[in-house]
């Protein structure tokens, strides 16, 4: 039996993304693959060459639009990796003998890895709905988008007050300070209005 792996090798971006519309060069190793490149095939008899820089779409390399292996005599070679505006979001002068069907890891690559390979990243990919993920990283519950009831007194980081009523038919409160002789603004029960004096 075999295991079974990815055929077509898989591209990033440089913030992790699968790249669509990138460039992939392959040169001599120890050189700059755009300006020393390999010959590529798209077959592994060598009968189909592969134009070089090679494109990607949603991460894998494709032969026109159609996800495609790359094959080439070559055991070490450099390789480079662009993303669609040009900009280098992989370098490396030497790819030595077989690799997987993966990118080669960058700096940032592994940087983005490692967010998620402690041991609290790893439990938080375990939790099982919101509530967990809540609990376990100390997130309070917000307060409801459209509506509901609060228990509890409500308190106020910085400057502000709250109104805060015995009589439970008043569900809602504001707040009004005006000028003297001002009209009156309040329009709900349980507004509360403060009017300057003279």
């Amino acid at each position: 039996m075999q295991k079974l792996g990815n055929p077509v090798p898989f591209f990033f971006d440089g913030s992790g993304r699968p790249l669509t519309g990138g460039y992939v060069y392959v040169g001599v190793a120890n050189a700059d693959p755009q300006t020393n490149p390999i010959d590529l095939f798209w077959d592994l008899e060598g009968d189909d060459p592969a134009a070089q820089p090679l494109r990607t779409i949603g991460g894998f390399l494709v032969n026109g639009t159609q996800p495609a292996s790359v094959f080439f005599d070559e055991d070490d070679y450099s390789m480079r990796v662009r993303d669609d505006n040009g900009v280098e979001v992989f370098y490396s002068p030497s790819v030595y003998g077989p690799t997987d069907a993966f990118q080669p890891a960058s700096d940032t690559l592994t940087a983005i890895a490692a967010l998620t390979t402690t041991a609290f990243g790893r439990n938080l990919l375990t939790l099982a709905n919101s509530t967990a993920l809540a609990t376990a990283t100390g997130i309070p519950t917000p307060l409801p988008a459209a509506g509901g009831t609060i228990t509890g007194n409500i308190t106020r980081q910085g400057a502000g007050v709250h109104t805060y009523h015995t009589d439970s038919a008043l569900t809602s409160g504001r707040i009004f300070l005006t000028a003297n002789g001002a009209a009156d603004p309040t329009s709900l029960p349980g507004d509360i209005w403060l009017e300057k004096s003279a």
